[in-house]
């Protein structure tokens, strides 16, 4: 009746969408309430997005599947990864009041990059065989970048924070799109990564 596929191969790629939703509920009400700090919490949310990016593939890769159920968790794995990684940043550095026409053109800038990484990855990605190494650098990488920077937050002043963290994006649009090899997380990095995703959720929440 329904084309949506809801097998538990791609489960933790919805659930991160999931996440980056409730991101994106509390960085439209910081610009709706912005006597509160919601920011913090979006990040937090933002980093859980990651996490859940990190492990769809390998879960995904241990459950039987056939051909076509692989193709589709190869695309529904770019798009999600548009919603959480790509549009989301610039959603979140939208609730800072980070609207001039050149942040504008930044975000497009890194919104195109992105995207353009994402398309690249679909056409070299392999159905069987996961890749051991990237080119450029993955769109997964926000999920780290603008929470750490987002720990200066009230730190430093806002035009010194609004600032890094538009040359933070404008730098990670362009290295989406660099010929760099970036290896793939394996092995520890399944529990080391996580460990310090809790970690800065923590920190997130805690310092003010």
């Amino acid at each position: 009746m329904f084309i949506i596929n809801l097998k538990k191969s791609v489960l933790i790629t919805y659930l991160g969408v999931i996440f980056a939703v409730l991101s994106m509920y509390f960085a439209f009400a910081k610009m709706a309430f912005s006597d509160v700090d919601y920011m913090r919490y979006s990040l937090a949310f933002l980093v859980l997005s990651g996490v859940c990016d990190m492990f769809d593939g390998k879960v995904a890769r241990m459950c039987k599947r056939d051909k076509e159920e692989k193709e589709f968790g190869i695309q529904i794995d770019s798009l999600a990864d548009t919603v959480n990684f790509v549009v989301l940043p610039v959603v979140i550095m939208m609730s800072l009041r980070m609207i001039c026409v050149w942040h504008v053109i930044i975000y497009a800038f890194f919104i195109i990059c992105g995207i353009s990484r994402l398309g690249y990855f679909n056409v070299h990605a392999g159905l069987d065989d996961p890749v051991k190494f990237y080119n450029g650098l993955p769109v997964t990488s926000t999920a780290i970048i603008y929470p750490v920077l987002g720990l200066l937050h009230g730190q430093i002043p806002d035009c010194t924070f609004n600032m890094i963290y538009i040359i933070a994006t404008l730098i990670t649009g362009l290295l989406f799109v660099v010929r760099i090899k970036v290896p793939k997380f394996k092995g520890i990095a399944y529990i080391i990564i996580p460990i310090l995703a809790a970690i800065l959720v923590t920190l997130l929440l805690v310092i003010k």
